[in-house]
């Protein structure tokens, strides 16, 4: 009897394991590992069905004799059951749906279920013709269990053996795009399940079949499933590889459901102001509260600031319930660590597959949300996107990932006049961007998309790099050049060693720090932590002029303007226009510079285009002109032509 049982009990062992393991990590409820916990199921009972019904048919005079038919019934249907799953699980786990045509899935979903449910039925006609006909297998008080050695078995044993070989010529023939590691494990499955059946099969007194199916099940778990894999580790909910196998399944077999797409505004700002592990802080809270309130959904986090939300086989009453619940609670501030916060959403709802029916069009319309300021605060529907905007925005991104290893970046320079010395005396550095055609994209396009993907960074680093390497090929008295203007972005604002990387350069290249201007536009300076201001002081007491860029154009605050040391006021360009169309705005602009300059600082005016408006800045009491009435944002080599005519020609007064 020891011999009978001991691999019976030692599948049993393995699957106390598993089961173990399974539960002490958490759950997801992707369909991999919904099929996962079916298939652990069924080799569990499979093998307690195995164990009970060989116990009682040794036992037969203490049992009811149908009491053992429906155990070995259920053995064999759970036996079978395994072959089924695993052959759906490993076209999951591998992938396959995928890569596959919808026509295609369904012969193959076709030719799985067929077969499956004719082994089902011959099962249980063995139970209910048991008196009349052996088919799969025939106990009797006499002899106990003998199995049918017929054609009815055989259907039976031919049925397993197909899924095995289905599940490897299926999965083999994509071998290419498959990890050599998984295909390993694919043949420890073929080898272990078919040597394993057919030792069983040659002694079925040997109960071998159950320990395969257990090893290859704890196999798997530890190789395959991995279900760590789909979690994202900030915001503790399923990940962009859990939704896209998510998407990608539920497109192939043409089921109904609706994708919600949140994005929540000002991560990058909440990162900057309290720190990376409070913006996760809060994410997390956000993605416990989706994943509570749409338990009957799947909550996935697709990159920072944006979950998405998969409703299966919701109608459009449990949508808006879905919108509903999202904007009351958002409407509300989160509070975390003491932390009092507001977040702002934008929410797009994809119809699948209706609007889109590949993975790629619905990530292609979620990405849109997150970077498109036109949906801002916002409610919309898939279909009313403008496709092209939406494609020309992710072709901008494109261009922005692979612009600086490219070369498609070049910093344009925009000359500055000062009314004093009446002559050019520098310029602003202005990036500029080109496509893969070559074809400038204009700064108000790929600026916005760059600040939300984070490359605004990089970009950053580039030109006050290329500033500091032109400078430092040329005689600066001889082209008299007294100052560069140059911008840093919200995003570099807020980093702790942007001081640190400014002076890093500054000191490889030998730029004196008195010739840059760095500009802080108004939205940075609106938002005054001690990150910010520490690095404005650092790179103040380095010698490094500050400009407040932009004023005027909505955030204007004296207490951050005297907050911050800066030395010049650039008054921006909407502001200069609009003095010139309304006599109240220019009243307002001439009280503005003469604000200014009595407080000590420079003032800058932007947007000028015309001799009048040049010549009344002038008058008014402008320090540095800016605009196309001096010259457009030129190439360096122009730059460099303009600025060495202008200082040894001396031009004389350009406001006259």
């Amino acid at each position: 009897m020891t011999q009978i049982y001991q691999y019976a009990v030692a599948a049993l062992c393995i699957e106390a394991v598993i089961i173990f393991f399974y539960f002490q990590k958490r759950s997801l409820p992707t369909f991999q590992n919904i099929i996962f916990l079916i298939i652990l199921s069924v080799v569990t009972l499979s093998t307690f069905s195995e164990l009970g019904s060989t116990y009682m048919d040794d036992n037969l005079d203490s049992f009811s004799l149908n009491s053992v038919w429906v155990l070995e019934c259920l053995y064999f249907t759970f036996n079978t059951t395994f072959g089924f799953l695993f052959a759906i699980y490993n076209f999951s786990a591998f992938d396959i749906y995928g890569k596959l045509n919808r026509k295609t899935i369904r012969i193959m979903q076709f030719s799985m279920f067929i077969p499956y449910f004719i082994c089902l039925i011959l099962i249980w006609l063995s139970f209910a013709l048991k008196d009349y006909v052996t088919l799969v297998f025939t106990i009797d008080l006499a002899s106990g269990y003998q199995r049918g050695n017929n054609l009815w078995f055989y259907i039976l044993c031919i049925t397993k053996a197909y899924y095995i070989i289905l599940s490897f010529c299926v999965i083999a023939s994509f071998h290419r795009l498959i990890s050599k590691s998984k295909m390993q494990i694919m043949y420890f499955f073929l080898i272990t399940i078919s040597s394993t059946a057919l030792i069983q099969f040659f002694n079925c007194g040997l109960f071998i079949e159950s320990f395969g199916m257990s090893l290859v099940t704890l196999v798997y778990f530890f190789f395959i499933q991995k279900p760590e894999e789909m979690v994202d580790a900030s915001t503790d909910t399923l990940n962009t590889p859990a939704l896209m196998r998510m998407l990608r399944y539920n497109l192939a077999v043409e089921r109904k459901f609706y994708c919600v797409a949140i994005y929540i505004d000002d991560t990058m700002f909440i990162a900057n102001t309290f720190g990376i592990a409070k913006m996760n802080a809060f994410l997390t809270d956000a993605g416990n509260f989706l994943k509570q309130k749409f338990s009957y959904g799947n909550v996935f986090s697709r990159q920072q600031g944006c979950f998405c939300i998969i409703l299966r086989d919701a109608d459009e009453e449990r949508l808006n319930e879905a919108i509903s619940t999202l904007n009351s609670r958002f409407q509300r501030p989160w509070v975390c660590e003491n932390v009092e916060l507001k977040l702002y959403i934008r929410l797009c709802i994809i119809d699948c597959p209706k609007d889109a029916q590949t993975t790629e069009k619905v990530l292609d319309i979620v990405n849109m949300i997150s970077i498109d300021e036109r949906y801002r605060q916002s409610l919309v529907f898939a279909n009313e996107i403008d496709l092209k905007y939406r494609h020309r925005t992710i072709y901008i991104e494109h261009c922005l990932r692979n612009g600086l290893t490219e070369n498609r970046f070049d910093v344009f320079y925009q000359p500055i006049y000062s009314t004093a010395e009446k002559k050019l005396i520098g310029a602003e550095a202005l990036i500029r961007l080109k496509d893969e055609q070559g074809i400038f994209i204009s700064p108000e396009d790929f600026i916005p998309i760059a600040e939300k993907t984070g490359t605004i960074l990089r970009i950053g680093e580039y030109v006050f790099e290329s500033v500091c390497l032109n400078l430092s090929q040329i005689d600066l008295a001889e082209y008299g050049i007294k100052k560069i203007d140059i911008n840093l972005s919200v995003a570099q604002c807020m980093q702790e060693i942007l001081a640190e990387q400014i002076l890093k350069i500054q000191s490889i290249y030998q730029i004196p720090s008195s010739i840059i201007n760095l500009e802080i536009t108004e939205t940075a300076a609106a938002h005054t932590p001690e990150i910010l201001l520490k690095n404005m002081q650092d790179l103040a007491d380095a010698g490094f002029e500050l400009s407040l860029d932009d004023y005027g154009s909505g955030y204007s605050n004296m207490n951050y303007m005297l907050s911050l040391p800066f030395k010049m006021i650039k008054i921006d360009k909407y502001i200069v226009w609009a003095a010139f169309t309304d006599k109240k705005a220019e009243k307002a602009l001439a009280a503005t510079i003469k604000m200014i300059k009595e407080i000590g600082m420079t003032v800058l005016a932007e947007g000028v285009e015309t001799p009048e408006q040049a010549q009344w800045l002038t008058e008014s009491g402008c320090d540095y002109l800016q605009g196309f009435y001096f010259s457009r944002p030129i190439p360096k080599k122009e730059f460099l032509a303009i600025m060495k005519k202008n200082n040894n020609t001396n031009p004389g007064d350009k406001t006259k």
